[in-house]
């Protein structure tokens, strides 16, 4: 790693970089309800909504995430309520884990560096494309970035005490208690770790036996003090044995994803010990240089979460490169300023870096711009699949959907239809009980088909469930009639309040032999209607949908 000479940012660069944090920040606003609703921010909120109405996480709700970051969010919609735009709402804690992001990075880079590579550190984390959407959406990812800064903060300030060694481990722990994925974090840090101490004969030496076990005693009490207050908030609930199923067993299955790719383990495994060569030889090049000796402690620990997270994790997403983001810019902002120190002790302009950067900052705001246009409202679609399920539901009812994306209700079929549980339920290592569970909860509004729905669950659906816009009812289309008074048959599965209609609203005739045009209680089994004119297409729907202005002829109709 070269030296990096200690540089203070002028009046000029800091008001640029000022105004650009600032029209990042800015830039921001509008997305907050235009950006597109990733599934897991839905996911994540149903798992808040529990909170707010006594519901206990992994106990009453599926959910594969640790749980601190939805115990943390619960105060905050419980003042918003339940509305359609509530995750609109939600995103304005994420937009302060932003800026906290932004300020840890800043902070961080000043300690390891200066005021100049830390300013522009933070610019290019804010105007990064990936870092600036996914910090968006409603996730534990962005609160578990801040933990893991905050810690990664902590260890490249001053010389490390027992103090110091149990808030960098409590950061940790609360990020374990937030991702599990910190796992991958404590590796890299204590490969880094391992890799400085094994080069640097002067890190050994401020580590004598008798310190380090002190300093290790600190740790482990950092990092079990916020997991094990979980835990035990977990078990008074009844919570922790499901908590378990849910966040660990569940999610090992052999062969999952990218764990059958025989690629992969050998070129972690080489990029891994690349890393750790050219951190020791750099550790060895600046001997008795402490700021050096951090500096390659943190950018090796990100360099090997890299390294692990792509050769060894499983399903590797966008989301999980977000603790990466702030070390890369950290690196470009010193790189930067190492090539501009070069010129200008070579005589050279500094025009030529300052106008790479520029010119590098201007393609960031552009991708943001051609990837969410602000003008397009992307978020429409999640607001009014919530917007109607308010309409149609009650506080006491259940939905079917696939991973809590109607947020407000009980799911009736109790796993969340992602990567893993459909996995499970294809290898038959989980049953497929949708159709049972929406019989036994008599649940009446189910989310649009989709290829993704377990085969046997979706046929069901399919058969049981009628389209009305944005959502599925109970009911079905009636087979084509022979004419006035020539009975049809129809099964109910999931009993309810039923109505029959035609296109032009409530068919008349005869329901199981008594006359009447309005809604009826059925019971599951075979019923009959007996049309009492001419007839042409007909349904037999769940009533409180027709109540409510919906209709599967057309989608939406005027209140009856």
């Amino acid at each position: 790693m070269p030296a990096i000479a200690i540089r203070h940012a002028t009046n000029r660069e800091r008001a640029t970089g000022l105004t650009l944090l600032g029209t990042a920040l800015l830039l921001k606003l509008p997305y907050l309800a235009n950006y597109r609703f990733n599934s897991d921010e839905p996911q994540h909120l149903h798992v808040v909504w529990g909170w707010t109405q006594g519901l206990v996480q992994y106990r009453d709700l599926f959910d594969n995430h640790s749980p601190l970051f939805h115990l943390l969010m619960a105060p905050w919609l419980a003042l918003a309520g339940e509305r359609a735009d509530a995750l609109v709402l939600m995103r304005v804690p994420m937009l302060a884990l932003y800026v906290l992001a932004l300020a840890l990075t800043w902070l961080l880079a000043r300690r390891l560096f200066d005021a100049r590579v830390a300013l522009f550190a933070a610019v290019l984390l804010a105007l990064h494309y990936e870092f600036f959407f996914t910090s968006i959406e409603f996730r534990t990812d962005n609160l578990w970035t801040v933990l893991w800064l905050a810690a990664l903060v902590v260890i490249a300030g001053r010389p490390l005490d027992a103090r110091r060694a149990f808030a960098t481990a409590a950061a940790l722990g609360a990020a374990l208690a937030v991702s599990q994925k910190t796992a991958l974090l404590l590796a890299a840090l204590s490969g880094a770790a391992l890799v400085v101490a094994a080069a640097s004969a002067e890190v050994r030496a401020a580590f004598p036996p008798r310190r380090a076990v002190r300093l290790a005693g600190a740790g482990a009490a950092g990092l079990a003090l916020v997991p094990a207050l979980v835990t035990a908030f977990l078990a008074a609930r009844g919570a922790l044995e499901p908590g378990v199923r849910d966040v660990v067993t569940h999610n090992i299955l052999p062969g999952l994803g990218h764990w059958s790719d025989p690629w992969r383990w050998p070129v972690g495994a080489a990029a891994i010990a690349a890393a750790a060569w050219v951190a020791a030889r750099s550790v060895r090049s600046g001997a008795g240089d402490r700021r050096r000796t951090r500096r390659v402690a943190v950018f090796l620990a990100g360099s090997l979460y890299v390294a692990v997270l792509q050769g060894f994790w499983p399903l590797v997403t966008g989301q999980d490169n977000l603790p990466a983001f702030p070390l890369a810019a950290l690196a470009a902002a010193a790189a930067w300023q190492h090539w501009r120190d070069r010129r200008a002790a070579g005589g050279k302009s500094a025009m030529l870096p300052a106008a790479v950067l520029a010119a590098w900052l201007v393609v960031e705001l552009g991708i943001i711009v051609g990837k969410g246009p602000i003008w397009r409202d992307r978020g429409r679609p999640q607001t009014a699949l919530v917007a109607n399920v308010l309409r149609l539901t009650g506080p006491g009812d259940y939905v079917f959907d696939a991973k809590g994306e109607t947020v407000f209700r009980r799911r009736a079929f109790f796993p969340v239809l992602e990567t893993i549980t459909k996995e499970r339920i294809r290898r038959g290592l989980l049953p497929d009980t949708i159709a049972e569970s929406v019989v036994r909860t008599r649940c009446h509004v189910a989310v649009l088909d989709s290829a993704g729905f377990p085969a046997r669950g979706r046929a069901f659906l399919n058969a049981n469930f009628v389209s009305v816009g944005a959502l599925r009812v109970a009911g079905q289309r009636l087979g084509p009639t022979a004419g006035a008074g020539t009975p049809v048959r129809f099964a109910i599965a999931i009993p309810g309040r039923y109505i029959v209609i035609a296109p032009g609203g409530a068919a008349a005739g005869a329901l199981d032999g008594v006359p009447g045009a309005g809604p009826r209680e059925l019971g599951a089994g075979t019923h009959e209607f007996t049309p009492a004119g001419a007839t042409g297409p007909l349904a037999v729907v769940w009533a409180r949908a027709i109540e409510c202005g919906l209709s599967p002829f057309g989608g939406h109709r005027s209140r009856p």
